[in-house]
């Protein structure tokens, strides 16, 4: 179980692909969601597939969204499930500052405890683990915000 897990380990080509994808879609002025899943072992959680699925998004006059359809979450949940493995992290990109939105509260796509919901500010135009991010842990009270060393860059 996600809740059980301690620290959460990706590797730098992972990241570096995550950053290349949230850059592109800000440069556009839009939001994109990467999402990571892999294995647990004991403690700790190895990402190892970065998934973008196909999605659209939206400049609306309350800010930006991005929506992923139910067929394209279906086709990720088969993938999952015959490669052995978990959703377990959602990554993206803010305009300016990075936290979680009410949208980002009530919407999201990686859904069980435990889980991770990693925003980037800037458009990710500083990096992914850059001074700003903001990592959250869905929990039963909610998404609460932990500190960036839990999740490892290797």
């Amino acid at each position: 179980m996600l809740t059980d897990v301690e620290r959460f380990v990706v590797s730098s080509q992972i990241v570096q692909h995550t950053e290349e994808r949230l850059l592109e879609a800000g440069s556009k002025g839009y939001e994109m969601f990467v999402l990571w899943s892999g294995c647990q072992r004991d403690r700790v959680f190895d990402i190892k597939t970065p998934h973008v699925p196909k999605q659209t998004s939206y400049r609306l006059e309350s800010g930006l969204c991005v929506r992923v359809e139910g067929p394209e979450l279906h086709r990720l949940n088969m993938w999952l499930y015959e490669a052995g493995e978990m959703l377990a992290v959602q990554v993206h990109a803010h305009p300016t500052d990075a936290y979680h939105s009410e949208t980002d509260d009530t919407y999201p796509i990686v859904a069980t405890l435990g889980g991770l919901s990693i925003v980037v500010p800037d458009f990710c135009r500083r990096g992914l683990f850059t001074d700003g991010t903001a990592i959250y842990r869905l929990e039963p009270r909610g998404w609460i915000e932990q500190p960036r060393g839990f999740v490892e860059v290797t």
